[in-house]
């Protein structure tokens, strides 16, 4: 019992010093998205399985996942037993349908939070590491053939490897998916792929007809308007021209309150904002729905609150383009982002030109995806209140010539959305500002349920009604007449 005991508190403090790597703050009792073994999120210090399951060989400790915190301490996914057996890893839905329904209440299925729902979710690849790359002739030497899980080929230097800059440009390979055969006096010998083809570059995905650009065109104009109603509580963001003759919109900025916008930092210092547009090509300065910037107020390097000249009628039939932005609950992001569709919202960017609106499927990574991103960047405490995610279609970043839009999501500080299981959309975040990359596959979002952000919001809000009353006092007092 003392050697149970010893274990377990050594496999705790294992995780408390983060070899435990987490996904995202789960309930006690949820289930846990992990592959190969059924588990719930339980206190660290409660997990009573966990020691047998280290010494018995069917779990490693830098396996465990970290699920949340308590007010005392980690949470962990803690593995459950399935019946008798020990084999772990299931061969049929069947089982997995069989075991869900047999431990997990029927009330619990509204929430649709069960092990094979996550899974089916949650993608988490194998690492890759030395022992995926194997060589049939036993010899890593220069010419040598290699094969790896996703290609075969041949032993050469990084220089001498004609085919890796354009598969790594295509996308058709990644960084990590290129595996080292050994390492060299000068430069690293990799395994150069062989049996991938080749596309000439740039005729991948690069359709330049006019045809099909004004089909791409019609149908981006099309779904913009058919999202519209979703969206009567975002803005596009006005910025003068080069010309000062004009504007253009490269931001979007959502209804907070009636008298402010809250939008990423960096797109803090716009004229005006515009609602309920499809196309901002379309925008009539005299006829839609404008409102007038007067001040800007930063929150942490994260965030930019927006002052409005004038309060907006807001849930009035007169502006029922106009609504203020429904904040997700707690619960709805515990619960619900992994139940529902995140969805990153926001105008295009085009080449010297507006965009339509447009919605962007994202997904949860590890918030080791985006550790590069915060060395770059001035944004505080990250990655503390603040969520990674990238595309799941990363095709969709990439314009289809280049005259159309691109979504460009950490560039025009989208707005992260979980679509409802009823269809209608909260707001969960807003793109953090940490680089200008249209194409970035992987980006911060800025949680809005955070208290020092409430916190801040309040003491504006505050100030705003002060300053309005304030200025409504002068307004009545008698004009002094001078003789």
């Amino acid at each position: 019992m003392l050697r149970v005991v010893v274990v377990l508190s050594a496999l705790i403090w294992l995780c408390l010093s983060s070899c435990c790597c987490g996904y995202y703050s789960l309930q006690v009792a949820d289930s846990c998205p992990t592959r190969g073994y059924l588990s719930s999120c339980q206190p660290a210090d409660q997990c009573s399985t966990l020691a047998q399951f280290i010494e018995s060989g069917r779990l490693s400790a830098d396996a465990v996942l970290n699920c949340g915190y308590t007010t005392t301490g980690e949470k962990i996914c803690c593995p459950r037993e399935e019946g008798n057996s020990t084999n772990l890893r299931f061969s049929s839905s069947d089982s997995r349908a069989n075991d869900t329904q047999a431990t997990t209440p029927s009330w619990l299925n509204i929430f649709r939070t069960d092990r094979e729902y996550l899974a089916s979710l949650v993608t988490t690849p194998a690492p890759v590491s030395s022992s995926s790359i194997v060589f049939p002739n036993r010899v890593t030497e220069t010419g040598a053939a290699c094969q790896t899980p996703l290609y075969k080929g041949i032993c050469e230097a990084v220089s001498d490897c004609q085919s890796l800059v354009p598969l790594l440009q295509q996308r058709r390979l990644r960084d990590e998916d290129v595996q080292t055969c050994r390492d060299g006096t000068v430069e690293e010998i990799i395994c150069c792929p062989t049996n991938l083809p080749l596309h000439p570059i740039g005729h991948v995905g690069a359709e330049t007809r006019l045809g099909k650009a004004a089909d791409d065109d019609a149908a981006a104009i099309a779904k913009a308007v058919e999202l519209l109603p979703h969206y009567t509580h975002l803005a596009a963001l006005a910025y003068p021209n080069a010309a000062f003759d004009g504007h253009v919109h490269r931001c979007t900025a959502l209804a907070l309150t009636p008298q402010l916008l809250l939008s990423s930092a960096g797109c803090g210092h716009a004229s005006h904002g515009v609602f309920g547009v499809a196309d901002m090509r379309d925008v009539d300065e005299e006829e839609d729905y404008l409102v007038d910037i007067t001040g800007v107020d930063m929150y942490r390097q994260d965030l930019a609150l927006l002052r409005l000249a004038q309060s907006m009628p807001v849930d009035q039939p007169k502006a029922s383009h106009v609504s203020l932005a429904p904040i997700c609950s707690q619960f709805e992001l515990t619960r619900l982002q992994v139940s529902g569709q995140l969805l990153a919202s926001a105008w295009g960017m085009g080449n010297g030109s507006d965009c339509p609106l447009y919605e962007l499927p994202m997904r949860l990574l590890n918030s080791d995806a985006c550790r590069d991103i915060g060395k770059l960047s001035a944004v505080q405490d990250l990655p503390s209140s603040h969520l990674c995610l990238a595309p799941r279609d990363v095709a969709a970043l990439s314009a289809s010539n280049v005259n159309s839009c691109a979504p460009c999501p950490a560039v025009v500080g989208s707005v992260l959305h979980l679509r409802r299981p009823s269809g209608s959309r909260c707001v969960l975040a807003i793109a953090t500002p940490t680089g200008d990359k249209c194409n970035a596959e992987a980006m911060y979002f800025t949680s809005l349920l955070d208290t020092r952000l409430v916190y801040f919001v309040e003491q504006q809000q505050q100030q705003y009604q002060q300053q309005q009353q304030q200025q409504q006092r002068q307004q009545r007092m008698p004009k002094l007449i001078r003789f």
